[in-house]
């Protein structure tokens, strides 16, 4: 019996500890509550700006000529994309083909990580930690093309963007990033 009067003691004072906080911070204060005394904080908090839970980054437009994924060393670079305090990436490319392909064809874009080991390896053909996001231009004549892929987490503070083009024709690309929490 003690045990449960205790019990609902201890919640009451933090029901009302809480809503107390709850009032404060309503004002444009801050409460901290801390409970074990392991790392207590002393002192005021400040937060200058909201932090953001989403920016959509648009790459500028860039002509890719034909080079194939595996022709690392002749892939078109398309940038840096900085992704910061975000934790997930949804890319989507688009595209404007020059005149009507020949055969059906692929275009491409790949996020490296922008670390020297990466980049390294890629010189060598080999793509470490990727993030790719592919379109299909048909062999008909269609000159605007799109696709969007699934999202992705990120790892890395900054990406490099590397495009290809299997086609014949070149293709006037643009890369949309939207960084996410």
């Amino acid at each position: 019996m003690k045990t449960r009067i205790l019990m609902i003691a201890t919640s009451a004072i933090c029901v009302v500890m809480v809503s107390s906080l709850v009032a404060s911070a309503q004002e444009g204060w801050v409460g901290v509550l801390n409970f074990p005394d392991v790392q207590t904080v002393d002192g005021g908090v400040h937060i200058a700006e909201p932090i953001p839970s989403n920016e959509m980054v648009r790459m500028d437009p860039i002509t890719v000529t034909t080079v194939k994924r595996h022709q690392t060393n002749q892939l078109v670079s398309g940038g840096v994309i900085e992704s910061g305090p975000f934790t997930a990436v949804r890319i989507s490319l688009g595209g404007y083909v020059e005149g009507t392909p020949p055969e059906p064809a692929t275009i491409g874009a790949v996020l490296v990580p922008d670390e020297d080991f990466v980049l390294e390896a890629l010189k060598e053909g080999v793509y470490l930690f990727p993030i790719e996001v592919t379109m299909s231009i048909p062999q008909e004549s269609l000159p605007y093309v799109g696709a969007q892929s699934q999202t992705e987490q990120l790892s890395f503070p900054r990406y490099r963007v590397y495009f290809y083009n299997t086609s014949q024709r070149t293709v006037k690309t643009q890369l949309y990033a939207m960084l996410m929490n």
